[in-house]
């Protein structure tokens, strides 16, 4: 993520003893599998552990949230959709008013996006289940690759998160929701009820610099980098500031 990666440039003008190497991104599941193996010493994930991985020796630690939204390539011109369309978008009955195909970009069903869409609303549920059953779908396995299908196919459509969007300056166009416009402000206030979460995975009981950068991510200038960057803050779970 982008906008883990400006934290870690602020951070070493902090700590400059303190060594930070970014890998590319590897999704949430690949994350904590490589956190259980060594090869990381904070694993980033979209998702909180299950029981199985939280009995393995590692920790989430939520450190921030980001509204979940619907983007479109730049060459549609709509600005909003109602969660009715979106469901109808996912169960293939519409396509764009200009008559041109919806091209939709699918995530895989065991990732971390999916039970949110799923969540949204009972139609939405049934329409992603109907959407993962349709041949010759779009289906993105990472963030980024949902982010540069949608960017790079004409009537593309899919989900992906502002923090993204922000961070990595993408020439797509974020959609209104029911008349809301995503952004943290409306995240923080509840008006726009769509958001992710984002969590460190580490062992037990990580390095002291493991420890100095999970603190410097959720402190004032981590938040002010964060909402900079489409996110806002998490001090303890289950809280917003």
């Amino acid at each position: 993520m982008e906008s883990m990666r400006i934290l870690g440039k602020a951070f070493r003008k902090a700590y400059p003893d303190d060594r930070i190497v970014l890998l590319p991104e590897m999704g949430s599941s690949g994350s904590v599998k490589a956190t259980l193996a060594g090869r990381l010493d904070i694993g980033l994930a979209g998702r909180p552990l299950n029981g199985e991985e939280r009995n393995l020796g590692i920790q989430a630690t939520k450190y921030a949230m980001t509204p979940f939204v619907f983007a479109v390539h730049r060459t549609v011109r709509i600005t909003g959709l109602t969660l009715d369309g979106v469901a109808g978008i996912y169960a293939g009955k519409r396509d764009w008013e200009n008559g041109k195909r919806i091209r939709l970009v699918l995530r895989p069903r065991e990732d971390s996006d999916t039970p949110i869409l799923k969540g949204m609303s009972p139609k939405m549920s049934a329409a992603v289940d109907i959407a993962m059953r349709r041949r010759g779908m779009i289906v993105a396995m990472t963030d980024h690759d949902a982010a540069d299908a949608i960017e790079n196919v004409p009537g593309a459509f899919g989900g992906t998160t502002l923090a993204l969007v922000l961070s990595e300056k993408r020439a797509i166009r974020v959609l209104a929701l029911d008349g809301v416009v995503p952004s943290v402000r409306a995240l923080t206030d509840r008006s726009y009820p769509y958001g992710k979460s984002f969590y460190m995975v580490t062992k037990n009981d990580p390095p002291a610099a493991v420890r100095r950068f999970m603190d410097f991510v959720r402190s004032p200038a981590g938040a002010a980098i964060l909402s900079k960057n489409g996110q806002v803050q998490v001090r303890r779970e289950g809280s917003l500031p």
